[in-house]
Parts: C-alpha cells; structure tokens; sequence
C-alpha cells in the first residue's frame, strides 16, 4: 500500500486535448506517473490523436543533457526529436495550423528546443516553409529528417510524415536501448574482474611479498611472476594508466576525425567472426529504417540512399550504401547494386527485389529492418548464455590464480612446519 501511495504521490496532472471515435474534439485532465503512462490511459479509453499539455518530473534532468552545442547553435537529441515530431504531428493532424502547433509545443518544451522554436516561427513569419525554416538548424534536423518534412508539405501529408519520423526514431531508440541493457551484466563482469585483479595486485600482494621476503625462502614460478607484476604496477602502474588514456583518447580521436582510421577500424569489424555479424545486422536495420520512412513519404530511391548512409554508423558500410547511388543514376535496379556488395546481406537482395517487382518497396523495407532487428536480438539472446559463463570462468581464473599465487608459499611452509 505505502508503494501505491507513493507512485501516487508522484504523479501528475496533464491538460489533454483529443478526438473521440467519431473526429469531435473532446478535451480534459488526467493524473499519471509520465507523458507515455498518460497517453496509455487516455488511448484505452479510445481518445484519438492525443495532445498532452505538462511537465514530467525528469524534465529538469533532460535538460542537463546538453544546453547549447560548440557553435553556440542549441540543440536537442533524439528522444526530444522523436517527441516533438510526434506532438506536432498530432497537432497538425487535428487541423492547427503550423504556426499555432508550434506556439503549443513551445510552452511546454525543453529551453534547448525552446529556443529553436522560436527561431522556427521567426523563419515562418519571414515567408518560408517548415522545411526551409527547419534546414536552418542542420545540427538538429538532418538532411534525411528535412527531406521527409519537404516531401509531406510537397503533398499536403506534413502530419504523416512526422508521424512517420518520430516512429523511426522510437524505433530505433527501443533498439539500442534493448541492446544496451542486453550487454550490461557481461560488462558488469568484466570491470568486476578488472577491478578485483588490480586491488589484488596493487594492495594486497604487497603485503604477501614482503612476508614472503623475511622467509627467505624459494618461491613457486607463479607466485615469482604475480609479485614481480606487482612490482610493476606499484612502480609503473600510473605510467601505464597514463599511457592507456593517451592511447584511448588518440585512438577515439583518430576513428572520428581520420577517415583511413575509420575504414580500417570498421573494416575489421565487419570481418571479424562475431562482431561483423552483429554488425553487418545493426547497420542494415538502420539502413532499412530510414529508406522505408524517406521512400514511403515520396523521396525517390537515389536521393533517400544518403540519409539512409549517415544513419549508419559503421564507416565502411556507410560508403557501400553511397556507391549505390550512381548505380541507380545509371539504370542499374537496387537489388542489382546491392548484389555486387559484400556488405549487404543476401537475404535483404532478395527482399528488395521482391519490393521492386511489387511495386510496394517500402512496405518490403519496413519488412527487411524488422528482420534484420529481430535477427539481431536473436544472435545477442543466443550469445548471452554462452557470453556470461566464459566471462565467470575468465573472472574465477584470474582471481583464483593470484589467490593461489599468494597461498601456495604459505602452505609450503605449514609443511615445513609439520615435517
């Protein structure tokens, strides 16, 4: 009870504006724990094209985020994108027009997305489009997110294409968020191991040696080994660490500012036995993903192909994606293009082709990215179990040796003792 009470307690009130099943605008407030836990509420109650008015309690802490980017240009990430796409898509789709939805939204935003807001109205009163007005804040809204905007203001479809949007990048987020947290307990183990080995090393065998050194004794091979590690970790340890960082931090910046590092990196990680697998799925889902939101809202094919590149994130696969543009330009069909690539999978071609010959290939896309998604769950959910048990027997070996290391001296000598 005193859970419920407190759930209760932290709860909210948010202004609510909808339709019912007939189109009539029906409107109200309603108390819930969150933005989504309201919109669940007033959906199961079959209010249609929900607008929520409110501030969640975590919005103080979103907006530590980031305030303003390096040129001074504010900026918001993903998960605020998708949300204000999906509002201004529900004003939009009531009738309001685009000026008043932004005024709307703009009450009850972030001050980063405040602050493009107003800059957004300016640009429209100046006589632009949304698009136009929106392209002013590449930082933000990307080329591929601007294409879909000018394509549904084009057909008069500007509230399905930002629907369209906000659910490629709800889409994506749940993506990586479940592969993040499917990762999360093999990374637990491994810093676990880490950590215990360098406190066994760095304090604990100190102490071992130095007892070992007033015996004066002949010491096992492995204890000999673990103390002169020891040794160089109490001496030299801060120039290793020192030198790891260097590294890490050279190294980071060379896969993002050198594009022969990149390449390289990325290279090797789409032929590595495991890992390209992995990878070869994840950047084909976010390639499909983006090619059905931009060609399903009248991007032609060849334009939409370099939004689908940058939301890629492996390098080499970005400029397989690219190459395939001046394929298309001279006649050559997709599924062709792809087919002379070793980065695409063979099952995607043959999705492709059976979306061209359809004449539903954006239907057939939105196929492809949820089975290379689910494909991709499937290899993690079928690693995890082998994962976690070699990373146990890894943690026992490293900690169990450096305990025998320390132990094996001082049962020779309760031997000694006895005999």
């Amino acid at each position: 009870m005193s859970r419920e009470l407190q759930n209760r307690r932290n709860d909210r009130w948010y202004g609510w504006h909808g339709t019912d099943s007939l189109g009539l605008p029906q409107h109200g407030r309603i108390q819930a724990s969150s933005y989504d836990h309201a919109n669940g509420l007033l959906a199961q109650n079959g209010v249609r094209n929900i607008i929520l008015k409110g501030r969640e309690h975590g919005s103080h802490a979103d907006r530590r985020v980031r305030w303003l980017a390096p040129s001074g240009k504010a900026r918001i990430n993903k998960k605020e994108l998708a949300f204000f796409s999906r509002q201004l898509a529900s004003l939009l789709t009531v009738g309001i027009p685009v000026m008043d939805a932004l005024d709307t939204l703009e009450a009850d935003s972030t001050p980063r997305l405040q602050v493009i807001l107003r800059a957004v109205k300016a640009s429209l009163g100046d006589g632009l489009n949304l698009g136009d007005a929106l392209a002013k804040h590449s930082d933000t809204f990307d080329a591929g997110y601007l294409a879909l905007v000018r394509s549904g203001e084009a057909a008069g479809e500007l509230g399905p294409a930002l629907t369209a949007l906000a659910e490629s990048y709800e889409r994506a987020q749940h993506f990586r968020r479940h592969i993040r947290q499917a990762f999360m307990q093999p990374g637990l183990i491994l810093a676990t191991a880490a950590a215990a080995t360098w406190m066994l090393l760095a304090f604990v065998m100190p102490e071992f040696a130095a007892m070992f050194a007033q015996q004066k004794r002949s010491l096992p091979e492995i204890t000999q080994w673990v103390i002169q590690l020891s040794e160089t970790i109490e001496h030299q340890g801060k120039w290793w660490l020192f030198g790891t960082v260097v590294s890490a931090m050279m190294g980071l910046w060379s896969y993002r500012y050198s594009t022969f590092a990149r390449l390289l990196l990325d290279g090797l990680v789409l032929r590595a036995p495991v890992a390209g697998n992995l990878s070869q799925c994840a950047n084909t889902a976010s390639m499909c993903r983006t090619l059905a939101a931009t060609v399903g809202a009248g991007v032609a094919i060849n334009k939409a192909l370099p939004f689908a590149a940058d939301a890629c994130g492996n390098g080499v696969f970005q400029r397989a994606v690219n190459g395939l543009v001046s394929q298309l330009e001279n006649g050559t069909r997709l599924h062709d293009a792809m087919a002379a690539e070793p980065c695409f999978p063979t099952t995607l071609q043959r999705m492709i082709r059976l979306g061209e010959e359809s004449g539903k290939l954006d239907h057939m896309l939105q196929q492809a990215t949820e089975f290379h998604e689910e494909k991709l769950r499937r290899t993690v959910s079928n690693l995890l179990p082998l994962i976690e048990p070699l990373l146990m027997v890894l943690l026992g070996f490293v900690v169990g040796g450096l305990i025998l290391a320390m132990y094996l001296p001082i049962f020779a000598m309760g031997d000694l003792f006895q005999s």
